[in-house]
């Protein structure tokens, strides 16, 4: 069962999310490599391999029967931003000393929703992450949001409305083990309803990370 399966990946794998990347060069090699895997990792264990971030509740369409409605589509008209959102799951991968690790799969060209986030029918933090700078760099533009800017996400024949309340940069390259704790709490599940997207910035790097949440407004069906 897909619903079965996806519980056990989520305590036994790492943790990263993705949604970074630049150009790479021919000698850039393994750097660019760990460059590109992720705005979080997850580092709540002291071993090797930790475990990716798990909603403390369980989502409606892991219940048998359930029909599961995924988001497809992302419209922000401030940024002028219309861009079809896929599902993301997760990659095992090994590093240089041969540990096994897992990374959050790439959405080139579009939105990707992590599976073990909310959905719009269902309560908590839907999450979606994208490129900034390389496969489309969808989301290029999240710093020209501000408080108030309207996000339309669409799933199942309904368009559901949020507006940005906060638009954060983070430290990442350069961040301690405890702010990087403290970023990933902004990808966790969450007891009130929101919108949360991620990306790498600045524009031409991936020092840092961008977090945009939004709160809804309301939903509807498209007409």
């Amino acid at each position: 069962m897909r619903s079965l399966f996806a519980g056990l990946m989520l305590v036994i794998v790492m943790g990263v999310m993705a949604g970074c990347g630049r150009s790479a060069s021919a000698g850039e090699g393994t750097q660019q490599r760990a460059v590109e895997a992720a705005p979080f990792t997850d580092l709540t264990d002291t071993g090797s391999a930790s475990r990716p971030v798990a909603p403390f509740k369980a989502p409606s369409f892991h219940e048998e029967g359930a029909l599961q409605i995924l988001p497809s589509r992302l419209v922000v008209p401030s940024i002028d931003l219309d861009i079809p959102v896929i599902e993301l799951g997760w990659s095992s991968k090994k590093d240089e000393a041969g540990a096994v690790f897992s990374e959050w799969d790439v959405a080139d060209y579009a939105a990707g929703w992590h599976k073990n986030s909310s959905l719009p029918s269902e309560p908590g933090n839907i999450v979606l992450s994208g490129h900034n700078n390389v496969r489309g760099a969808v989301f290029r533009e999240l710093d020209q949001l501000k408080r108030g800017d309207e996000l339309k996400l669409y799933a199942g024949g309904r368009e559901h409305l949020y507006k940005v309340e906060e638009v954060l940069i983070v430290p990442e390259e350069s961040a301690t083990k405890e702010q990087r704790l403290d970023n990933l709490r902004y990808i966790e599940e969450t007891r009130d309803d929101r919108l949360t997207l991620v990306s790498c910035w600045p524009r031409n790097d991936n020092t840092h990370r961008i977090i945009v949440v939004a709160k809804p407004e309301r939903s509807a069906s498209v007409q």
